[in-house]
């Protein structure tokens, strides 16, 4: 069970360096296993039978970028301008140099979330196992981050939403796992750096630059913006895919190890 569990979080650790990224963050060592970060050693992995039989799982790609209903992508895309997304923010937020993608999280409530209703419903429809959505590629942590003040008990829901559905897998004998794809929002969020470049706001910057002290007096008020955007350095020219990162990208490279390490510490209850 712990393997298939942890083998969803795995790959990312072919992004780090993990013993060399545990003290400026305080992180925990990683405890040795039978795998090393490279795709050589992952190709060892073997199926555990249980899940050569389970033929159904629900996976749940939920978090803040379902509030205006427009994608997964939504917190890059409203930031290009002319996209559908970026329209229809305008429309119904306002324009990305004063309502960003952090406002789009402050309107997220998640009032109607029922775990436990949901869970159940899958398993009565034949699931077996079940992954949430940890934390996207907007950065955001769905579950009570030690790592990450952005988070859904701090802002939004103001609820634990991992631990809820971990609680309500378990509940219904279902197997649990967990999904985290934190790593490309250094590269990811870099156009909300930008600006319009015609009409009435060309030129004026979105708010992917903000950072705390430009909070004083609003909602966010002690929240540093740069913990969600991470956008401390110049753009490139493209998004970065195949993440490789440089010396200015070493913090967040740590909060995604301790993001990593923690998340399986909830799959794995």
């Amino acid at each position: 069970m712990r393997r298939i569990q942890s083998i969803f979080l795995l790959v990312y650790f072919s992004l780090m360096t993990a013993t060399a990224q545990t003290s400026t963050l305080n992180l925990p060592a990683i405890a040795a296993g039978p795998f090393k970060p490279d795709w050589n050693s992952l190709r060892n992995y073997q199926c555990p039978e249980w899940f050569r039989d389970a033929k159904f799982g629900i996976w749940a790609h939920w978090g803040p970028q379902c509030q205006p209903e427009h994608g997964d992508w939504y917190a890059r895309f409203m930031y290009l301008q002319g996209s559908r997304d970026y329209k229809s923010h305008l429309a119904e937020y306002g324009h990305p140099s004063t309502h960003g993608f952090k406002d789009v999280i402050h309107e997220w409530k998640a009032e109607h979330f029922n775990p436990e209703k949901l869970l159940a419903f899958y398993k009565k429809n034949g699931a077996r196992y079940f992954m949430a959505l940890a934390v996207h590629h907007d950065n955001f942590d769905n579950w009570n981050s030690k790592y990450q003040p952005w988070n859904s008990v701090n802002v939004g829901p103001r609820k634990d939403l991992l631990g809820g559905w971990a609680a309500a897998a378990r509940k219904n004998g279902l197997r649990f796992a967990v999904s985290v794809h934190a790593s490309h929002a250094w590269s990811w969020y870099e156009v909300a750096q930008g600006a319009d470049t015609n009409g009435p706001f060309a030129g004026v910057p979105y708010d992917g630059k903000l950072t705390a002290a430009d909070g004083k007096g609003k909602w966010w008020d002690g929240l540093d913006p740069q913990d969600l955007y991470a956008q401390n350095h110049a753009p490139g020219k493209k998004l970065v895919w195949d993440w490789e990162p440089g010396p200015g990208q070493q913090r967040s490279r740590r909060r995604l190890h301790g993001k990593i390490l923690q998340t399986r510490q909830t799959a794995l209850g």
